[in-house]
């Protein structure tokens, strides 16, 4: 693609000088990135409007030098996007509000809308474990024989007092070394924390302690619940401002590596395979077959949802967000070539027996 004459400069020395003489802001992103370190992503970012439309690429800077963190990083979606598309040969034609939404064409001629999404994920310091070893401590003080496992469903604030939920811990203990409560589970909620508790059959020992294990929240989990309501919700917006058949493929950024396991992300997007085959010359192949379980690419509402492709900061980049991959969806209205992306792709490699048979292109399947 052929660079705008007059791309903008979104991190000038004299923005650069301003920030560097802003006090505290240690949370604000564009503040961390005017630091000596943050030298590669600016480069990185300021690449990646040169090939963009002026008005784009004008508004796209305009969230760089945010100090708001959603505003800046939805820039940073914008701009990865656009580094993504330039990567493989795509070119951005015009982009379209409310969104931006950017029109591109891809390598095979089609016109595509890309939709790119920030995701601001905050890192959980190391007092968090400190918080649920408290409440550990303070859970074995409980007078039982039984031993319980202990689920945190929503993170606890570094204030919690874990007496008021040792309590509620020991007269249910109580209640089950009588005999008198049916069933192996518990939970205890209020406004600020939620925590789950089974019987795992052991005795407590004066050496083992009432709490076999503690468990924090399921990060991985509830990161890939938000990308598919975050999504749903986007391409509903998209459709209402812009009723149109063009496919739609959306770049989700995130500030933080994805926490997401493979299979948990895959079961999301495409449902329950019937089989997963190892081995051989192209390594895993995923097979679904006509029945269906629920999920977002399968969705008769999401045809023109052309697929999803996942960025994060690559580790040891600066923060440089190259590490992407993409699932494109085979059940989606004129499917994407492997070949469209340059990066690994999950997508259709034939049908096989009414089945469809999918692996990664290129390269070996992601452990």
């Amino acid at each position: 693609m052929t660079a705008q004459p007059h791309s903008p400069t979104p991190f000038s020395p004299a923005l650069l000088d301003e920030l560097a003489r802003l006090p505290g802001s240690r949370h604000c992103f564009l503040k961390q990135l005017a630091d000596n370190d943050g030298a590669p992503m600016r480069a990185w970012l300021t690449r990646a409007l040169e090939p963009l439309p002026q008005a784009l690429a004008d508004h796209t800077a305009d969230l760089l030098r945010s100090l708001d963190n959603r505003r800046f990083f939805q820039g940073v979606a914008t701009a990865t996007a656009a580094r993504i598309l330039d990567d493989s040969d795509w070119t951005v034609v015009s982009p379209r509000w409310p969104g931006p939404i950017l029109e591109a064409r891809a390598p095979g001629g089609e016109l595509v809308d890309v939709l790119p999404i920030g995701f601001v994920r905050q890192a959980r310091p190391v007092a968090d474990g400190q918080v649920i070893a408290r409440l550990s401590r303070a859970l074995d003080r409980v007078g039982s024989r039984s031993r319980i496992a202990v689920v945190v469903r929503r993170w606890l604030p570094h204030d919690f007092d874990p007496e008021p939920v040792r309590r509620a811990i020991d007269l249910w203990l109580r209640e089950v070394d009588r005999g008198g409560w049916e069933g192996r589970y518990a939970a205890y909620d209020d406004d600020n924390i939620s925590l789950e508790f089974a019987l795992t059959g052991e005795r407590a020992t004066a050496s083992s302690g009432v709490v076999a294990f503690a468990l924090p929240p399921l990060d991985g989990l509830h990161a890939v619940e938000a990308l598919q309501r975050t999504v749903v919700t986007e391409l509903d917006r998209r459709r209402s401002s812009a009723p149109r058949q063009r496919g739609v493929l959306v770049v989700a950024t995130s500030s933080l590596p994805w926490p997401a396991g493979p299979g948990s992300l895959r079961e999301h997007l495409l449902g329950k395979p019937i089989a997963i085959t190892a081995g051989g010359a192209n390594g895993m192949e995923i097979h679904y077959g006509a029945e269906q379980s629920p999920s977002l690419f399968r969705d008769p509402f999401h045809r023109d949802l052309l697929g999803l492709v996942l960025a994060a900061p690559a580790a040891g980049a600066g923060g440089v967000p190259t590490d992407a991959r993409a699932w494109l969806n085979p059940w989606c209205q004129g499917p994407l070539a492997p070949a469209s992306l340059s990066m690994p792709v999950l997508t259709r490699a034939r049908e096989e027996a009414g089945c469809e048979v999918l692996r990664w292109f290129p390269g070996p399947a992601p452990t």
